[in-house]
C-alpha cells in the first residue's frame, strides 16, 4: 500500500484538508481505520438496554381520569374516570424502535345516566401498531388504538348501545424506562405513579347497529370522548 503523508506542508490550506479527507477515507477502505466509533457502539448498547425484546408480552394497567362524553344529553356532560389494563406483544420494528400490537384490552367507568361504560377491544382491530421509539431522554412511546365503547344506557332509553370508532386515537409520552413503572389511584380515581401518554385529539365514535328495543334514539353518528391522556402503568 502506497504511503500517504498527512501532513503534506506545501500544498495550501484548504487543499490540505482535502488529502486528508482523502487519506482517512483509503484508510477506512483498506480496514486500518475504526469507522464505527464508540459512540456508535453506545448506542447500540443503549437501544439494546432500553427496548423490550421482540415477542415479549407485557400487561399494563390503564388510568383514563376525567374524561367528557359528548353526548346528545342535557349538560353538564358526563364525567368518566376509566380504569382498566391492556396487553402488549412486542414486535420487530427497526433500529431505533420496536411495534406493540395490542392483544386485550379493556376500560371501565360508572355514571348514573349511563351506567356501566366501557373502552374494549373490537372484533376485527385494523389500527396499526403502536410504536416504542429511542428518544432523546429515554423511550418515546406512541399508542394508537380503535376500542369499541359500550353503554348500559342513555338516560331513560334502555341499552346496551355499542359505538365503533371511526379513527384511531393517539396519545403520546416520554418514559425512562418501558414497562413504566407500577400505578396507582388516589380516592378520587386520579392515578398516581406509572407513566403519562397525552392525547392527540378526542375519540370519535359512530353508534354501530341499534337499540334492541327497536327504540327512537337521538343523532349518535358523532360521539366523542374528550380524554386528556391515558396514565399506564406496569402490572403484574
Amino acid at each position: 500500500m502506497p504511503t500517504i503523508n498527512l501532513m503534506t506542508s506545501s500544498a495550501p490550506l484548504g487543499r490540505r484538508h482535502v488529502l486528508r479527507q482523502a487519506a482517512v477515507a483509503a484508510l477506512a477502505g483498506a480496514g486500518l481505520f475504526a469507522t464505527a466509533g464508540p459512540a456508535a457502539h453506545a448506542a447500540s448498547r443503549r437501544a439494546d438496554a432500553l427496548l423490550p425484546p421482540i415477542a415479549q408480552t407485557v400487561n399494563l394497567s390503564l388510568n383514563i381520569f376525567g374524561a367528557s362524553l359528548v353526548l346528545p344529553l342535557p349538560k353538564p356532560l358526563p364525567r368518566l374516570n376509566f380504569l382498566g389494563s391492556q396487553t402488549v406483544k412486542i414486535l420487530i420494528g427497526g433500529t431505533d424502535f420496536v411495534r406493540m400490537q395490542i392483544l386485550s384490552l379493556s376500560l371501565e367507568a360508572d355514571h348514573p345516566l349511563l351506567g356501566k361504560v366501557t373502552l374494549s377491544e373490537p372484533d376485527i382491530d385494523t389500527s396499526p401498531s403502536s410504536i416504542l421509539k429511542l428518544g432523546p431522554a429515554g423511550l418515546i412511546e406512541t399508542l394508537l388504538m380503535s376500542p369499541k365503547m359500550t353503554i348500559d344506557r342513555l338516560g331513560d332509553l334502555a341499552g346496551p348501545l355499542t359505538f365503533r370508532m371511526t379513527t384511531p386515537a393517539q396519545a403520546t409520552g416520554t418514559l425512562t424506562h418501558f414497562p413504566p413503572p407500577p400505578q396507582g389511584t388516589n380516592p378520587d380515581g386520579s392515578p398516581t405513579g406509572g407513566a403519562f401518554l397525552r392525547a392527540a385529539g378526542p375519540m370519535n365514535f359512530t353508534l354501530e347497529g341499534v337499540l334492541p328495543s327497536g327504540g327512537t334514539l337521538p343523532d349518535l353518528t358523532a360521539v366523542k370522548l374528550q380524554w386528556d391522556g391515558v396514565n399506564e402503568g406496569a402490572l403484574a
